[in-house]
């Protein structure tokens, strides 16, 4: 039997074959048929010893027929839609739950499925969707109850979901950073949107659907929340919706500015919860 080393040929992102998956038993109880497995735990921590780090986190998902745009590009830090390349590509789906520790000594007979693999940008997805659990910043209780009482929250995913892979990230700037108390309608929220699209690849496509994503929004904010005959807002005041491109975001913006995750379609239960990608 093979003894793990550090040259071991597993690393983060690789997917198990269908042989490991079945031989050790990792079951997805919702997909018994459809297992897509994938491994979790960083590369530093993969080629430690047993006897050092005796397990590896993995992730058990399912393979889909096809995206939900609110899944991509890990905007959702519940639940991930994300694309494998290669021989045999597929399109998988993985679930925060979906999480489990076994034993690298199970491991050692296999060596990670090569028919399909992530690529470079798509293994940054995914860390960056293992991080979204445990680094998360809420807004404010008042404001996103306003925002799921108007149905504004239910319009700004819908908008998205439409062009969910062209649109990569929805950024919310609330009172620009500052925490401040709201109360009763006439105390608003300020709030700007900014809608990040991707380069590739076709940058002109990505553009002009978050221009029209933008519209969707804007107009649903005027329609819920814009009084015309007195010419005010009420709970939340929508300054502006911008579109930008993935290069065009700057470091300080990306410091500064709360993703907003789309969580409430996958986990009713739970508070909407943000966070900023690393």
């Amino acid at each position: 039997m093979p003894e793990w080393t550090r040259n071991t040929p597993w690393r983060q992102g690789h997917l198990l074959t269908d042989e490991a998956v079945t031989t050790i038993g990792l079951i997805n109880r919702a997909y018994p048929d459809n297992a897509v497995v994938i491994v979790a735990t960083h590369n530093f921590d993969i080629v430690q010893l047993p006897d050092k780090e005796p397990q590896i986190e993995v992730v058990i998902g399912r393979r889909i027929d096809e995206f939900d745009g609110n899944y991509t590009h890990a905007k959702s830090s519940r639940t991930l839609h994300i694309e494998f390349e290669g021989d045999e590509p597929l399109l998988a789906e993985f679930v925060a739950t979906g999480k489990q520790s076994i034993q690298k000594k199970l491991l050692e007979d296999f060596v990670p499925e090569t028919a399909a693999k992530l690529s470079p940008p798509n293994l940054a997805t995914f860390q960056m969707w293992l991080a979204s659990r445990y680094r998360r910043s809420a807004f404010p209780d008042e404001f996103e109850r306003r925002l799921a009482d108007s149905k504004l929250s239910n319009k700004i995913a819908n908008a998205v979901k439409s062009h969910g892979k062209m649109i990569t990230a929805v950024f919310f700037d609330v009172d620009e950073g500052q925490e401040v108390s709201r109360t009763g309608p006439d105390d608003l929220y300020v709030l700007d949107i900014i809608l990040l699209h991707s380069l590739e690849p076709d940058f002109h496509a990505a553009e002009a659907a978050a221009k029209k994503t933008k519209d969707v929004i804007e107009h649903a904010f005027r329609k819920k929340l814009f009084d015309k005959q007195s010419g005010n807002w009420q709970s939340i005041e929508l300054r502006y919706v911008d579109v930008i491109s993935e290069e065009t975001l700057t470091f300080l913006q990306s410091k500064l500015l709360k993703k907003w995750r789309l969580d409430h379609i996958s986990l009713g239960a739970d508070p909407q919860q943000q966070v900023l990608a690393e």
